[in-house]
């Protein structure tokens, strides 16, 4: 790298952190940013109602509202020791009968308190609050949070395995909601969550929870059963007895939920977490759908819903309905800046119906790993849910990259070397492309004297003349410029879908490799004491190698490569020089699974350009083909003849001007 060139790059770098730093929002900015954070807070927490507010809050509200209220006929004679007390008795009437009247026929199930009850299998712990009857917290047994699991490989040590000693949390009882709303047919509006359910039955893996009514015959039960060495539970919801009660055209079940940060985060909050983190649902008979990630956002579902998933980022929360849920339900996420949260995400379902005598509402939930195989188990696409990328990205990493992958790890080797080895099988897999691209780079590097001949000839003179010759030397010689474009086209979807394929993949999640302690998110070799925009407080030592790797396989590249040389052009050395400082920044944070694949992938590639060069291709033998092509006539194509057409009548233009 010469003087001039390494002052560039470090002007470009300049450039590129004075933008981040400009570009940073003025105080002004960010207080009306704060406001609009605050204003989606509360949006999403009206949403989410986070089991509503505590009864006894409502209660002490109520209670100093009507406290004046008392009749003075109750306190005369009295002194204020007793006018307290018969106040007190006075304005718990007064409560009791408030709340009678808006729970009406659920008013039994108005008091209570709340009570949590556990029901698991081998794989899933889960517990049930009575009140509103939610799925209050998830734990999964086999799997734990980053911070669990360097707990545990520091108690481990040199020994071996690290033991799970503590299952991971999905959502606490703090922070999830659940519950149904709907219309009495005396139009009053009940929501689940101002109730408490009694257990009817309790087992280790099933529990029965109902909702009295004033009538014991009318009431809602709930149903949760864990299916065995499974992570779905069946969630059946019945009205009995309530036909002439409630009014089933609105009918919802509102889910909402905290998700709390399991995964390592970057400068101590959840952003790492929130980038492959949000809310995914099946439109029925339709592919999967989901919302921005790293950014608040929502959506009204325009068709029937099979499932609604609250993704985790390596786990989900999912709820599935074989009818599917109404069109017009509602779902909404947004990520939260925090240590202890990741996201919010709520679902506001439509589940209207005709209530009969007993009217059963069969849904289900998934609460597990996005491990691809499990997910693709439930027939439901649900693996969809495991973001391969778009398009023909995703085509690659389902039919190519990831059976490689898989082959590979089905004979137990470590995920650092299974990734090398992917790389080499990729890396053969586009080996005739490369070839082929390899090749017409040296057909142009044989060229590059007659090029450049060419250039100095019209340097400051006729674009059009110069771009005639040139195209005449390249019939001439049998060279076709864009030779190298096709191959390089159809190589790099591959090359770019694994961009997708490794941080998305459970199977890195906590697999340690060299300095690397976990796979699935980056690494650092050192921890700075400040931040430097747009790059970080740590230095990842995979993207610092990918980005020297980088820099030595661009000057190989750029040496076969003709670069264009006259006036006014872009220097496209130093463009391709900007490319691994702008890694160097991007990648930083990212899976060092990610950035050691790439980093093999530059070594391999260095290696075949080698192999290629002195095993394949002989410069000499492609002057002499050159030489030869020049000697034998050649007919235009009707593309060159087209060209030279539009070249004369150009040139004519101009002579026509200058009389």
């Amino acid at each position: 790298m010469d003087r001039n060139m390494f002052i560039g790059i470090a002007l470009m770098v300049g450039i590129l952190i004075t933008f981040n730093v400009l570009n940073q929002p003025s105080a002004e900015e960010v207080a009306q940013m704060e406001q609009e954070r605050m204003i989606q807070d509360s949006i999403a927490q009206a949403k989410l109602v986070v089991d509503s507010i505590a009864t006894k809050e409502i209660a002490q509200v109520q209670a100093e509202d009507k406290l004046a209220s008392v009749p003075d006929s109750l306190l005369v004679g009295l002194d204020s020791t007793a006018k307290d007390s018969v106040a007190n008795v006075y304005q718990a009437q007064v409560l009791a009968k408030a709340k009678a009247d808006k729970l009406d026929v659920f008013s039994p199930s108005g008091v209570g308190s709340n009570t949590f009850y556990t029901i698991e299998n081998d794989k899933l712990r889960l517990k049930i609050s009575s009140k509103s009857g939610r799925v209050a917290s998830v734990y999964l047994k086999e799997y734990q949070s980053y911070d669990d699991y360097m707990v545990a490989k520091k108690q481990a040590g040199d020994k071996g395995d690290v033991n799970i000693i503590k299952p991971l949390q999905l959502f606490d009882a703090d922070s999830s909601s659940q519950y149904v709303g709907f219309s009495l047919s005396n139009g009053k509006k009940i929501q689940t969550n101002d109730l408490y359910f009694t257990p009817t039955s309790v087992s280790k893996d099933k529990i029965v929870l109902t909702a009295k009514t004033t009538d014991p015959s009318k009431y809602i039960e709930y149903t949760y059963k864990i299916k065995p060495d499974s992570y779905n539970v069946d969630y059946n919801l019945a009205l009995v007895g309530l036909q002439d009660v409630v009014k089933g055209e609105d009918l919802t079940l509102n889910w909402g939920l905290k998700s709390l940060a399991t995964e390592k985060l970057a400068l101590g909050k959840s952003t790492n977490q929130s980038r492959m983190s949000s809310v995914f649902y099946k439109p029925k008979g339709l592919g999967r759908e989901y919302l921005s990630e790293m950014m608040p956002d929502a959506r009204t579902l325009e068709n029937k819903t099979e499932w609604v998933a609250f993704k985790h980022c390596y786990f989900s929360s999912i709820i599935m309905q074989e009818e599917g849920f109404l069109k017009n339900s509602f779902v909404g996420s947004r990520p939260i800046m925090g240590n202890k949260y990741s996201d919010i995400y709520v679902a506001n379902l439509d589940i209207s119906r005709t209530i009969n005598s007993r009217t059963d509402i069969p849904l289900s939930y998934y609460f597990g790993p996005n491990d691809y195989d499990i997910l693709a188990a439930q027939e439901k696409e649900l693996e969809d849910i495991i973001d391969y990328g778009w398009g023909v990205f995703r085509v690659v990493n389902k039919f190519l990259i990831r059976p490689i992958f898989n082959f590979f790890n089905g004979f137990g080797l470590g995920l650092g070397i299974i990734i090398l080895l992917v790389t080499i099988c990729v890396r053969l897999i586009v080996l005739p492309l490369t070839y082929k691209n390899y090749k017409s780079s040296a057909k142009m590097k044989v060229l590059k004297p007659e090029i450049a001949e060419i250039n100095e000839k019209y340097k400051g003179g006729d674009a059009m003349k110069k771009q005639q010759e040139t195209m005449a030397l390249y019939r001439k010689t049998g060279v076709n410029p864009m030779a190298g474009c096709l191959p390089m086209f159809i190589q790099m979807p591959i090359l770019i879908a694994v961009f997708r394929f490794f941080p998305a993949s459970l199977e890195l999640r906590q697999e340690s490799f060299l300095w690397a302690e976990d796979l699935s998110s980056y690494e650092s070799i050192v921890d700075l004491p400040f931040t430097i925009p747009a790059y970080g407080s740590h230095v990842s030592l995979f993207t610092l190698l990918l980005c020297i790797s980088t820099i030595f396989y661009t000057r190989m590249n750029s040496s076969q490569m003709s670069m264009p040389t006259q006036q006014g052009a872009p220097n496209m050395k130093m463009i391709m020089y900007l490319m691994p400082v702008m890694m160097l920044f991007f990648l930083n944070s990212y899976a060092s699974g990610l950035t050691f694949y790439y980093f093999c992938g530059n070594l391999l590639t260095m290696g075949l350009m080698l192999l290629v060069k002195k095993y394949m291709i002989d410069e000499n033998k492609l002057r002499a083909q050159i030489e030869e092509n020049k000697k034998k006539p050649k007919q235009k194509s009707k593309f060159q003849q087209r060209m030279d057409q539009m070249v004369k009548q150009q040139q004519a233009k101009q002579q026509a001007r200058k009389k």
